[in-house]
């Protein structure tokens, strides 16, 4: 039935449905919605960064080497596939092959050896295979992307791994994540494919009645070796015999619905679906709900698609600092590099928001942006760029503008602005100066006047 599927979808729909706004010096290609779904099925997901891009390496095909004293910290990644080579010679015979692909800290090895009998033998020179004969590798398989250190002849000590793994929820007995498909889930579904199999036998019987005809009507297939009964024959029933009639299954259909139903809630708790994603009678049928009622009936969902978010955040900077680190190793960079805490993501879950509360909060941080830029801590250019942000305004309500036109005309609004706010500070500090005469005026005369014989007089010699 595909249940599982359907639950991975949702997740991905509720977290990339609306393409995340990723901020960076460069924005490379990311197979994001591959990785999390392998994330979710598999409970893990791996970025590998090359040459050519950022791609997504099965886990399948993965085995991870770990410390001993620490089973979180991987040592390698070693990555395999198999192959057959058709002989030139005879098209029938065909040769099986294994190639690995070792991630280490600062080097990656490509070995290929020969399958005979599922046993590893002879190891097999690159150059042999078309697949292979660009790799540029050392004598013995390796490649170095950040370069050796001429001290040791060894990668740099600070080289990373040019694999970037997400993973589901951890264990403290666990590696890697644990797979959404628990073997409570698998179970749910095996019986909900029975359950919808019953259902389907109940109404086929409904459908198909068995009839119930006197001897009279049935005929004997010779050539079969059967009785047949023809329903477009005339029926001669004799006195005393049953009349003609359908044996019709006796099965209660609602009994098979109500354990369906029952299945299929405890499938979505233990999924944390939510009814509305599935848009059943259940869901409210065709009843329109407002973007409160929905998100408070996705909340199961969301809090599982936030933890989804929160490796995202973690694990795509990394990528794509990895990335610009490789680019710039092998001479191909367009930018300089940057680090993780240099990229900033933005994801949206596609939840319909409500008018009013969009409203309020836009009024909230506009007042909060225009506090800080007249406390002069955000300055103009950051104050409209945090406004685009939070959706105070939207780059439509911006004057289109060639870049020196705007710079010019930024410069000028905010020095118009400050000339404004230093006015208004003169002018208030004009009134505080008023308003301490006019306090010092009329205070009460102090006892050192009086003795000089009230206020603003000389005292009598």
């Amino acid at each position: 039935m595909g249940w599982a599927e359907t639950a991975t979808t949702n997740y991905m729909d509720l977290m990339l449905g609306e393409s995340p706004k990723i901020e960076c010096p460069k924005v490379y290609d990311i197979p994001d919605e591959e990785i999390f779904i392998d994330v979710s099925r598999y409970g893990i997901g791996l970025f590998e960064i090359t040459q050519d891009g950022i791609l997504a390496a099965n886990p399948e095909n993965c085995y991870m080497v770990i410390q001993p004293g620490n089973m979180r910290e991987v040592t390698a990644y070693a990555f395999f596939q198999e192959f057959d080579v058709t002989s030139d010679t005879d098209p029938n015979k065909e040769t099986h092959y294994i190639k690995f692909t070792v991630h280490q800290p600062g080097s990656i090895h490509h070995m290929v050896y020969l399958v005979n009998g599922g046993r590893l033998e002879a190891q097999q020179n690159l150059a042999n295979f078309p697949a292979f004969e660009d790799l540029k590798v050392d004598i013995n398989g390796y490649q170095y992307p950040f370069g050796l250190d001429p001290a040791t002849g060894l990668p740099p000590e600070d080289s990373p791994m040019l694999i970037v793994r997400v993973d589901n929820s951890l264990s403290s007995d666990r590696y890697y994540g644990r797979s959404d498909y628990t073997r409570a889930v698998h179970s749910l579904i095996e019986g909900l494919e029975r359950a919808f199999a019953w259902r389907a036998e109940v109404l086929a019987k409904f459908a198909r009645p068995i009839p119930m005809v006197p001897e009279s009507a049935m005929q004997f297939n010779h050539a079969h070796q059967k009785w047949e009964f023809k329903t477009d024959e005339a029926m001669i029933i004799e006195e005393g015999a049953q009349p003609a009639a359908y044996l019709v299954w006796s099965a209660q259909l609602a009994d098979v619905e109500v354990e369906i139903n029952g299945m299929m809630k405890e499938l979505m708790m233990k999924l944390k679906l939510s009814d509305v994603l599935l848009a059943g009678e259940a869901s409210g049928g065709r009843t329109a709900m407002s973007g409160t009622a929905l998100g408070i009936r996705l909340i199961p969902t969301t809090s599982k698609v936030r933890k989804f978010a929160s490796a995202y955040k973690l694990a795509v900077p990394e990528a794509l600092s990895l990335k610009s680190k490789l680019d710039d190793s092998l001479g191909q960079g367009e930018v300089p590099t940057f680090e993780p805490d240099e990229v900033k993501i933005f994801l949206f879950d596609g939840v319909p928001k409500i008018p009013a509360e969009e409203a309020s909060t836009r009024a909230a941080n506009a007042g909060a942006l225009v506090g800080m830029l007249g406390a002069n801590i955000l300055d103009l250019k950051t104050t409209l760029r945090q406004c685009l942000i939070l959706g105070v305004i939207t780059k439509d309500a911006l004057v289109p503008l060639a870049d020196a036109e705007a710079e010019a005309a930024l410069d000028e609004f905010e020095k118009s602005l400050m000339a404004t706010m230093r006015a208004k500070e003169a002018q208030l500090a004009d009134m505080a100066a008023s308003q301490a005469k006019i306090a010092q005026a009329t205070e009460k005369p102090s006892a050192e006047t009086l003795a000089r014989g009230g206020a603003g007089l000389p005292a009598a010699g």
